[in-house]
């Protein structure tokens, strides 16, 4: 099949002596080529009383809404794990097919979704356990970004300039001086400004011992330099070299070398994310199939208070090609206004989750 994602599920009763499926795949394939059909698997799920069903047809839009909104996070951060394009990314398949095929081949599990459930039981089943498994992917993403920002804050501190990075490896004990009444400051100047502050440092503020100034480091804009001053007038001067926009940086031994901080939480940020991509691959299969389910649900449902019971109708898949939408809406219409009343057209404006049509329509759209 084509690479267009988008798919038409509908539903229409059967007819006497006709296959309905036949008629539309007439019409909208084999006479016009506008999209591509197969006969759709539907099981007889138990119906229940008019009132149940009513009642249900209008909590499926939101919870559909909601698994489908869930369905495509998991599918986003996997393919941003892997770095593939949506669509192109082979680890969206369920159970080794891919989405299309999926859909052509479809058949309803009934180990996880029991037929013999009510239809009720069968959407709260399929809510709550998409549910537990968005509110995983919540934690897991959340967990995953914390650490990706504190990886990227450790080599901001190891490539960035001396107002940031880590000072450990350039400052050695020749550069402190820390006695009872006396310590060292380390200010990053920037280069422009080096003049500046050799002539004022003394006089920013009391008891900076005169010519203490010692060079550190420096790197393309800023150096650093080691000041001896009392202890008890280290804030004070802090605050002096703020005022002139340049930065004292605390300095305290670490205990453990940047180096290899850093790659502690590389390694770590790097098994998470081996973790987190075993984790979609295995839960987007099923949160995928959770969603079809629940589209068939809906077919079903929107087909028995369409259609009447004893329900005998004919589910399709369809996949149009793309821009060929109008044309097929018309030949869809054609085929099924029978179906319907005055107030439906195949020619609405609106949205297309609001347009009625004298058929059952349920959209399948996996464009992201």
């Amino acid at each position: 099949m084509s690479e267009n994602q988008v798919f038409w599920l509908i539903s229409a009763p059967n007819l006497q002596g006709a296959d309905i499926f036949d008629l539309v795949n007439q019409k909208t394939a084999k006479e016009n080529s506008l999209s591509e059909n197969r006969k759709f698997n539907t099981p007889s799920l138990r119906v229940g009383t008019l009132n149940s069903l009513i009642t249900l047809n209008d909590e499926l839009q939101k919870i559909d809404t909601l698994v489908e909104a869930t369905t495509k996070k998991i599918a986003k951060q996997l393919v941003d794990l892997v770095g593939t394009k949506p669509g192109k990314d082979k680890s969206l398949s369920i159970n080794g097919a891919t989405i299309p095929q999926y859909l052509q081949q479809f058949v309803w599990d009934d180990a996880k979704y029991n037929l013999k459930l009510s239809l009720q039981e069968i959407v709260d089943k399929i809510s709550q356990s998409v549910s537990k498994i968005d509110d995983d992917l919540k934690l897991k993403s959340s967990e995953y970004s914390s650490l990706s920002s504190s990886v990227a804050a450790e080599e901001r501190k190891a490539g960035g300039s001396l107002q940031v990075r880590s000072l450990n490896g350039l400052i050695t004990q020749d550069n402190i001086v820390q006695t009872d009444y006396l310590t060292t400051a380390f200010v990053a100047v920037p280069i422009t400004a080096e003049k500046d502050f050799l002539a004022c440092y003394e006089t920013l503020s009391d008891y900076v011992l005169a010519r203490s100034a010692k060079k550190v480091a420096q790197d393309n804009e800023f150096y650093l330099y080691s000041v001896f001053l009392f202890k008890k007038f280290y804030e004070n001067f802090k605050n002096k070299i703020g005022e002139k926009k340049w930065v004292v940086r605390d300095f305290k031994v670490e205990s453990e070398k940047p180096t290899q901080e850093r790659a502690k939480l590389t390694e770590e940020k790097k098994n998470y994310r081996t973790g987190l991509i075993r984790w979609c691959r295995l839960n987007f299969p099923e949160a995928f199939m959770a969603w079809i389910h629940l589209k068939v649900v809906r077919v079903f449902v929107e087909s028995v208070l369409r259609f009447g019971i004893p329900f005998d109708f004919q589910a399709i898949l369809m996949q149009p090609l793309k821009r060929e939408d109008k044309k097929l809406r018309d030949i869809l219409f054609e085929q099924f206004k029978y179906l319907g009343s005055a107030h439906i057209s195949g020619k609405n404006e609106a949205d297309d989750s609001e347009k009625f049509y004298p058929y059952v329509y349920i959209p399948i759209n996996w464009e992201q």
